[in-house]
């Protein structure tokens, strides 16, 4: 085998390697981040920031039937899509209190707004989900 042969075999095999952590990065659709209120509170605040080429911010919020998913969001031009245990997707053009059907996790995701200006850059996400009253 001439060199070449050889350079053009490892890098053959080390393309998949480098292309595995970005279907796994934090946050995608495929990996997103799991929130965890802190004990006692009915509220969560997350940043993060939208960048162009980067799939980029799913959140894991454990819900039960009977609760509203309260959310704000400052920064960019964004849009939001919410997905319920069932895999159903909702959005973008959620509303602001969305009544949650079932148990189980719901997927909440910000992405930029492509057909606005300002799509990128920092945001801030409040999450509010009130406890079940008994």
């Amino acid at each position: 085998m001439t060199i070449r042969v050889l350079i053009l075999a490892a890098a053959a095999l080390a393309m998949p390697l480098a292309a595995a952590p970005a279907l796994a990065q934090p946050g995608s659709a495929n990996q997103p981040i799991v929130v965890h209120m802190k004990r006692g509170t009915d509220r969560i605040r997350l940043t993060g920031v939208l960048r162009q080429g980067r799939d980029c911010c799913a959140y894991a919020i454990g819900a039960r039937a009977g609760q509203t998913l309260n959310w704000t969001l400052t920064g960019p031009a964004t849009r939001q899509t919410i997905t319920d245990p069932s895999g159903s997707t909702n959005g973008p053009g959620i509303p602001q209190s969305i009544p949650l059907s079932a148990d189980g996790t719901y997927i909440f995701t910000v992405r930029p707004n492509l057909m606005a200006d300002g799509a990128f850059g920092h945001y801030v996400l409040t999450i509010t989900i009130a406890p079940l009253k008994r």
